[in-house]
């Protein structure tokens, strides 16, 4: 800790030295006041800092900081953003108060360095991606604080993270691969299985159909996609699709469309078609530990399948068979919804080249 000295001058007047261990630098050193608060001040900081100099006038300088903290920035800008659904605000707020506010908050705007922004990014244990998202956020607040002129630059702009490694590549199941699929899971989720290979509804989209949303001509169901699932604060809620793309109506085959209708028997027109047990909510993660992953272990057992999927896949899937039947890809997109055709391109386009080569090899 440090200590206190009281010496008087020649001349009769006092003066007060503090004296410490510098952390820092190991080496004994001292100030000296004539003003015994200023000097009780420094020795209070330094022992609240473990005897670092720097770390004292660190605090000292945002402790006289008239600036608002980075929680109050970061939770403005938040609140200010506009042309947002609600989930996305509800997940910007977790992402803050989890990842950004318990390392930074209370840091005033403008005593926030780069070197601050460096060590909290570096020190982030989360997946690259999730790790990039938080860093935009945290960037785009302070981007905002220097539109408000809090402070004159953005601390947290150029940061960059190693480059993220390749995404798990997309399953493309065959049509007997998910006829297998559907007849191994229980068989109250068969024609769901087939339903998202069949439509490449997301799931979210999926377990929010009501009979209502269906209707049939030709023998054919024309689903009408306007209602989602939506991560809130209050938990899930239903709320409107992804994007305005995502409102769409999507027809599935006739013989999707007779699974369909046998899911359809004794559903009111209001109620959910696609429901847990007792008529709950069918959350993602619920059917993932309950019915999708036991499915998959037992698949594995059985080596039917070539490379496990994951539920998403199903999605991917119905893309594929589309694209390999020659469906021109944005007809694809408007299909599965995707807010621009760059999108399906770039996760599709390979299999658009792939169908053009069979188109080629079908001439000869």
């Amino acid at each position: 800790m440090a200590s206190i000295r009281e010496r008087v001058r020649k001349d009769g007047s006092t003066t007060w030295a503090v004296l410490w261990r510098d952390m820092d630098t190991g080496t004994q050193t001292s100030r000296t006041f004539d003003d015994r608060r200023e000097a009780q001040m420094l020795k209070d900081f330094l022992d609240a800092n473990n005897n670092s100099f720097r770390l004292a006038v660190r605090v000292a300088s945002e402790l006289r900081s008239q600036s608002p903290a980075v929680r109050d920035v970061l939770t403005g800008h938040i609140e200010r953003l506009t042309g947002v659904e609600s989930g996305t605000r509800s997940k910007y707020r977790r992402m803050a108060i989890k990842h950004i506010i318990p390392a930074l908050g209370a840091r005033p705007v403008d005593r926030l360095t780069r070197a601050d922004v460096a060590s909290w990014f570096n020190a982030l244990e989360v997946a690259p991606k999730t790790r990039k998202n938080i860093h935009a956020l945290l960037s785009a607040a302070l981007e905002t604080a220097v539109g408000d002129h809090l402070i004159s630059e953005n601390p947290a702009k150029g940061i960059r993270g190693p480059k993220s490694a390749p995404r798990r590549p997309a399953v493309f199941l065959t049509r007997p691969e998910v006829d297998v699929i559907a007849e191994t899971i229980d068989p109250r989720w068969s024609g769901f299985i087939h339903l998202l290979a069949a439509s490449g509804l997301r799931y979210a989209e999926a377990t929010a159909l009501r009979p209502s949303d269906i209707r049939f001509k030709d023998e054919r169901a024309m689903i009408s996609v306007h209602r989602a699932w939506k991560r809130t604060d209050d938990g899930e809620k239903l709320g409107t699709p992804k994007s305005p793309r995502s409102h769409r109506e999507v027809t599935v085959s006739r013989t999707a469309t007779a699974r369909l209708q046998n899911d359809l028997k004794g559903v009111s027109r209001q109620e959910l078609v696609y429901t847990r047990p007792g008529g709950a909510h069918l959350r993602n993660g619920w059917f993932h530990e309950n019915v999708w992953g036991p499915t998959m272990v037992e698949l594995d057992g059985q080596g039917v399948l070539l490379a496990r999927p994951v539920l998403h896949d199903l999605r991917h899937t119905h893309a594929s068979w589309l694209l390999a039947a020659g469906v021109p890809i944005h007809v694809v997109s408007a299909r599965l919804g995707h807010e621009s055709i760059t999108t399906t391109v770039n996760t599709y386009g390979h299999l658009v080249n792939e169908a053009d080569r069979l188109a080629a090899d079908a001439l000869d």
